[in-house]
């Protein structure tokens, strides 16, 4: 067995230590888990409504999309949308398995990260146009990294849920810098777009008390249609993602501003600081001064 080192070797050790018995493994994370095939397998995968990501670390898959056909082996990631119907062979054996880290990147993630690149004009160019069905590309240090990361912080409850969305978020970004882009940017439909638009009007008029019907409006959606869609492609509802958006800022406000908790819960729309503390609790586990003052001793013992 070859001994691989830097980021890929790192991430090699991890995902083996996680697929420790054959078929999927799942993590606290939904969207992460391992693969593992001791033996030669044949199957068809029907659908999902994320792109999916495949990382081999040991033996390999070739997957085949009508004439198409992609073999992912290590070192190299396997990109393709969860709705694409294809057949997929594993070349595996106990001292050779097929092992390999599964993601899955959500619109949620992957739509504001390309209309965050767009409007900086950081979009590559000269992306295959149409996209092909299936990508391979190669496991570079810049792509490894965020992945070490990602499954570094998933036994510790807090930084899973603070740091996986972000460690998401650049994975998706690295993703969109490389010649996956185009695929990439074709799973995102118009609707998906206008959606996603509704998301920045959300953050923009956080602190003004929209209404779902004002969110709708602003992209000329109806409520109950745009309520739906805006909980498929996020995986919350609209007036959550704005509570989020609040918590968010108050959370800022209080570490960077020296705020009262009263001063912030108004500067963040809430009439009520109780309200307030308790969403603020629910989200990040301690009342908006424990929150601050965990913070404030954590910082004072960094030399």
């Amino acid at each position: 067995m070859q001994i691989e080192t830097g980021s890929f070797g790192k991430l090699v050790e991890q995902v083996r230590t996680l697929a420790t018995c054959a078929g999927q493994t799942v993590t606290p994370s939904p969207d992460i888990w391992v693969f593992r095939s001791d033996s030669p397998i044949s199957y068809v995968r029907s659908y999902s409504s994320m792109m999916n990501i495949a990382v081999a670390v040991s033996g390999q898959k070739t997957v085949r999309i009508g004439n198409h056909i992609k073999v992912n082996d290590p070192k190299n990631y396997l990109l393709m949308h969860g709705s694409t119907h294809y057949q997929a062979s594993v070349d595996a054996s106990p001292d050779t398995p097929y092992i390999a880290l599964k993601l899955q990147l959500s619109p949620g993630i992957l739509g504001p990260t390309l209309l965050e690149l767009a409007d900086l004009g950081g979009l590559r160019d000269g992306a295959l146009e149409p996209p092909p069905p299936v990508f391979v590309g190669p496991v570079e240090d810049t792509f490894a990294e965020p992945l070490c990361r990602l499954l570094t912080c998933l036994d510790h409850p807090l930084e899973r849920r603070m740091l996986v969305p972000l460690y998401l978020r650049e994975i998706a970004f690295r993703l969109l810098r490389s010649d996956a882009a185009s695929l990439l940017r074709a799973s995102i439909t118009r609707e998906h777009t206008r959606v996603l638009r509704a998301i920045r009007f959300i953050e923009e008029n956080a602190d003004a008390g929209i209404t779902v019907q004002a969110m709708a409006e602003s992209v000329a959606m109806s409520g109950s249609h745009f309520a739906h869609r805006f909980r498929e492609i996020t995986g919350v509802s609209p007036i959550q993602y704005l509570k989020r958006i609040r918590l968010e800022k108050a959370r800022l406000l209080l570490l960077e501003g020296d705020l009262s908790v009263s001063v912030a819960a108004e500067e963040t729309g809430y009439a009520s600081t109780s309200h307030f503390s308790r969403d603020f609790r629910r989200q990040f586990g301690l009342s908006p001064t424990g929150y601050v003052q965990s913070f404030k001793e954590h910082v004072a013992v960094i030399p």
